[in-house]
């Protein structure tokens, strides 16, 4: 395309305001404009002109510098006050041996300039010259405007408003949200209002003005709007306007993305998610809105080993299990059946939640004793067996409940959270329990907060410290290790027992940082011992189940080890039997790795959970500790004195070692002793004690 071309594309439509208080100059120029298809305007003074540029729009005016009323330099001071040059070319008119009105006029915001008498192919040349520039600048505007804002996070659909001219740009992507390919849909605002669901309209229209008068810094709105299909789709709207010098928004770009499905089902049950849940809760808080006071029961429902199921059968399975259970709660909640007259109306609300599972909403409680018949109710419907791939399963829930009236203040987050406290506490009983929340559940996880606190201060502020537990050699007595074992030194409370802060630890997220403290503490502490001493000595630490499950686990615990400079066949990692419950694959791999590293296994507490043959057979188990329940009755009843002479005995011939937890008197050591039990740990021998005690004790020729 040739110059000339490309500066006659602006020519249809472009507006030209003449300015020149000599009529017979105005219409020598406004014919010869005309005549080459420019649409113009024209001004007799300055005076006028500055009317007319204020209140239409020009691509380009023509200004004469000599006028009685107001000069030319006085109309373009007063015009650049709010349109600078790339918005509103101007080329002043003068005579030739006007240079210094000329300079003025350059100085003052002028684009150009032509003389009089006008040589019209040279002012034609300067006039296209300008609004060739004019429409580059705008095109530039527009582009960087559309990309600027597409580039601040609007990957989805994008559409472009000009308000001067009316018309908007809607991308592909936009319209193929709303089911319309690029040619079936029109270029104009009502093509996008006619969608929008008429309810919504109204509201959308008015934080769009909102914007557009400059209230707001961005415009932002969810609504829903007409697809092709016939059904409405929530879409979530944003846009940004561009303004003038004057602060008038000139148009409008933004984006549009498709939010229906987090906006109001779960993906995979296809029942409401959270959202919507929350969002009826809150409603029927609101105390402005309700029509009258009432009862009401939010159930949060947590299907028992649900993570164990997905990672045997995989993840298809487990949502195999969810939508099946998910359909069962819809059934077991519709009023045309028993459960209505638990209710005065039809008024539950079954969705996922973030807190569970499930999540469910009965309005209208009659009374007090609804809620734990509807729990018991609920908890049945899930237990029914159901049939999953090849697999007949029965699952188990487990309950949390909040039964209140809605006079009582508690907003929306408070209830969850009381439900929440009540799950947590339902868990603990085991699968298939539910558990109502009342003011003493309050008070406890009030106590429970203060002690996450507090448990987050020890760890920052040094609170934690090791005892160590000797591990003797029963034939000898001497001392062949021992097990580290944490303390929590609270400043009020005082020595705060492992049993109760683990747990803690293990659900506030601060097990992996104790954990690593603990070995790095102890293995720093064994080499301090061992260092110079001739015997070999162990040191068992204790691994949780959440710490074995973390990526990395086994890198993690060599990096102590090279950092601390400790032997790993000196190391004895102590985990319990519900490791097996977890993907043995996994398991098998982590252990392999540690005990290929020369570091024992050791299986705390064995006889309790779920151990069998098979386990010790196909993983590197070094060691177990028979639990002291057997220990404590091993002197006096003939079944544990059984359970623990067949667990030596399986233990010699797999060539695992075994140590004897718990012992604390002398009749049990004896009694070990003569069932060839090598190892023995307990009060009997010494409780566990500082690092600095027991150096001293290791340092003694022989001590039981």
């Amino acid at each position: 395309m040739g110059r000339t071309d490309k500066m006659n594309e602006m020519t249809p439509d472009t507006h030209v305001l003449v300015v020149d208080d000599n009529e017979m100059n105005r219409d020598l120029l406004v014919r010869r404009l005309e005549r080459i298809g420019f649409r113009t305007d024209t001004a007799n003074g300055g005076l006028s002109a500055v009317e007319k540029i204020a209140h239409n729009t020009y691509d380009l005016v023509l200004l004469d510098i000599n006028m009685p009323d107001m000069d030319g330099i006085a109309v373009l001071a007063q015009v650049r006050k709010t349109k600078d040059q790339s918005e509103l070319p101007i080329i002043m008119v003068s005579a030739r041996d006007a240079s210094d009105s000329i300079a003025e006029a350059i100085n003052t915001g002028a684009n150009d300039y032509i003389t009089k008498p006008v040589d019209f192919p040279v002012a034609l040349a300067r006039i296209n010259t300008q609004l060739e520039i004019l429409r580059t600048h705008r095109k530039l505007k527009v582009s960087e405007e559309r990309y600027a804002l597409a580039f601040r996070g609007a990957n989805d659909g994008l559409w472009d408003w000009d308000l001067q001219s009316g018309e908007v740009y809607y991308s592909d992507r936009w319209k193929e949200m709303l089911g319309y390919n690029a040619d079936e849909f029109g270029n104009t605002p009502d093509d996008w209002f006619n969608l929008i669901h008429p309810e919504e309209l109204d509201r959308l229209k008015a934080i769009l003005e909102h914007h557009l008068m400059g209230k707001s810094e961005v415009f932002e709105h969810e609504y829903r709007a007409l697809h092709k299909d016939g059904t409405f789709r929530w879409l979530l709207t944003r846009g940004v306007a561009s303004r003038g010098t004057d602060n008038q928004a000139v148009r409008i770009s933004g984006s549009q993305t498709d939010v229906t499905r987090s906006k109001v089902y779960d993906p995979i049950t296809l029942i409401p998610n959270k959202f919507l849940f929350m969002d009826r809760l809150e409603w029927l808080l609101d105390k402005d809105r309700r029509k009258r006071p009432g009862r009401y029961a939010v159930f949060l429902i947590h299907i028992d080993r649900l993570d164990e199921l997905r990672q045997t059968l995989g993840p298809v399975a487990g949502e195999e299990v969810l939508i099946n259970i998910a359909h069962r709660l819809l059934d077991c909640l519709r009023v045309e059946d028993s459960v209505s007259r638990m209710f005065e109306a039809e008024a539950t609300t079954v969705s996922r939640h973030d807190e569970a599972d499930f999540a469910v909403l009965a309005e209208g409680c009659r009374d007090e004793a609804t809620a734990p018949k509807l729990a018991e109710r609920l908890r049945q419907t899930v237990s029914k067996p159901m049939k999953v791939g090849d697999n007949n399963l029965v699952m188990t829930a487990s309950l949390g409940i909040v039964a209140g009236a809605m006079e009582e203040g508690l907003d929306a987050p408070d209830v969850i959270s009381h439900a929440a406290s009540a799950l947590a506490r339902a868990r603990r009983k085991g699968p298939g329990n539910f558990e109502l929340f009342d003011k003493h559940m309050q008070k406890r996880a009030l106590k429970r907060l203060k002690m996450e606190t507090d448990l987050r201060r020890a760890v920052a502020e040094n609170q934690l410290a090791l005892h160590y537990q000797p591990i003797v050699k029963l034939n000898s007595g001497a001392i062949a290790g021992c097990e580290a074992l944490a303390r929590w030194r609270h400043p009020e409370r005082g020595n705060i027992p492992p049993t109760e802060f683990i747990p803690l630890a293990e659900e506030c997220g601060l097990i992996d940082i104790i954990g690593d403290w603990v070995l790095e503490e102890a293995c720093t502490q064994h080499q301090k011992w061992t260092d110079g001493r001739a015997e070999t000595l162990d040191l068992s630490v204790n691994f949780s189940l959440l710490q074995m499950q973390r990526d990395g686990v086994e890198d993690r615990i060599m990096d102590i080890l090279s950092k601390t400079g400790m032997d790993p066949k000196r190391l004895k990692i102590e985990i319990t039997e519900s490791i097996f419950m977890e993907d043995m694959d996994r398991v098998k791999g982590i252990l392999s790795a540690l005990n290929n590293e020369g570091i024992g296994i050791a299986i705390d507490d064995y006889g309790t959970g779920y151990s069998s043959l098979s386990y010790l057979k196909r993983l590197p188990i070094t060691h177990l500790k028979i639990d002291r329940s057997f220990i404590g009755d091993v002197s006096s009843d003939v079944a544990a004195q059984a359970i623990v002479q067949s667990t030596l005995l399986m233990a010699q011939s797999l060539g695992i070692e075994v140590v004897a937890e718990g012992i604390e008197t002398v009749d049990q050591e004896a009694l070990l002793r003569v069932l060839k039990a090598e190892y023995g740990q307990g009060y009997h021998f010494w409780r566990p004690i500082e690092g600095d005690v027991f150096s001293e004790l290791v340092n003694r020729p022989l001590v039981v």
